[in-house]
């Protein structure tokens, strides 16, 4: 069972499990979650199934946000047009047309030209709304590529961590909720009744749950076997390069020698017993 934040009977307000994951975006704090590990083995913290677990979760989160990305972008992506005879001359073609839906937008990248919506007589219609700020045209900026991290930490240490560089629209990645409760309608409520961006973020987390728990879930599972020989402390690989190192996670390997003997002596105490 995985048990978050709960504070022990007579243990301080400000009191905080010893375990806790970060995920940041830029040097910021998006999610972040303490929480408990029972029948927690000391030796997984120099494992490389910590490690790999650790990387399945930053894939888990960087799927989310990709599937998410396309959803956005499969509602909420205008037709884009360099002019308006570049647009007109493409609607004359019935196959194009009939890929439109209605109210879909367009942008024409011409300054001196509204914007446009798909219209109920199947044509494209003036409207004074904003369909795009250069989101889905305009060439990327540093500010587009940021840096995505996943860390695991140890009482406030990290222990490992991945990270990538994510592209994202700007919606997407300045709305994460990796428990996907945003968005969510209950059983009586009515889609339909949904104004545009509301309908979009519902699309976005439909069918989703909250991937939250399943990442303190696999978290948990890898820090808590208590076969000593199930997690690997070393291991030799090669690179695509054709070099071979070796993984030897040596940070914490003071440490979790003293505890694995402490804890193999309390194992055979109880076994004498």
């Amino acid at each position: 069972m995985v048990e978050i934040n709960k504070r022990p009977a007579g243990e301080p307000r400000d009191y905080k499990e010893r375990f806790e994951f970060r995920f940041t975006v830029g040097n910021n704090i998006i999610c972040q979650r303490y929480f408990r590990i029972n029948n927690f083995n000391p030796l997984s913290l120099s494992s490389i199934e910590l490690l790999n677990t650790i990387r399945d979760c930053g894939a888990m989160i960087d799927d989310d946000l990709k599937d998410k990305t396309e959803k956005y972008l499969t509602y909420s992506a205008p037709k884009i047009f360099n002019t308006v005879d570049e647009m007109k001359r493409y609607f004359e073609k019935e196959e194009n047309r009939k890929t439109m839906r209605l109210g879909w937008g367009i942008v024409v990248k011409d300054p001196s030209a509204p914007n446009y919506a798909w219209g109920k007589k199947n044509e494209p219609v003036p409207v004074a709304e904003k369909f795009d700020n250069g989101e889905f045209y305009e060439p990327l900026t540093n500010d587009d590529r940021v840096t995505y991290k996943f860390a695991f930490y140890d009482n406030g240490r990290e222990v490992c961590a991945t990270s990538w560089e994510g592209v994202y629209p700007k919606y997407v990645r300045n709305s994460i909720d990796l428990s996907n409760k945003k968005g969510k309608l209950s059983e009586d409520d009515d889609p339909s009744r949904l104004n545009f961006d509301s309908w979009v973020l519902y699309k976005m987390v439909e069918g989703k749950s909250d991937i939250v728990y399943k990442i303190i879930k696999d978290i948990c599972f890898a820090c808590s076997s208590q076969d000593n020989s199930w997690y690997t402390i070393h291991m030799s690989f090669i690179t695509p390069k054709g070099k071979v190192k070796k993984y030897d996670n040596t940070t914490y390997q003071r440490e979790v020698r003293k505890e694995v003997k402490r804890m193999e002596a309390y194992l055979n105490e109880q076994g004498d017993r």
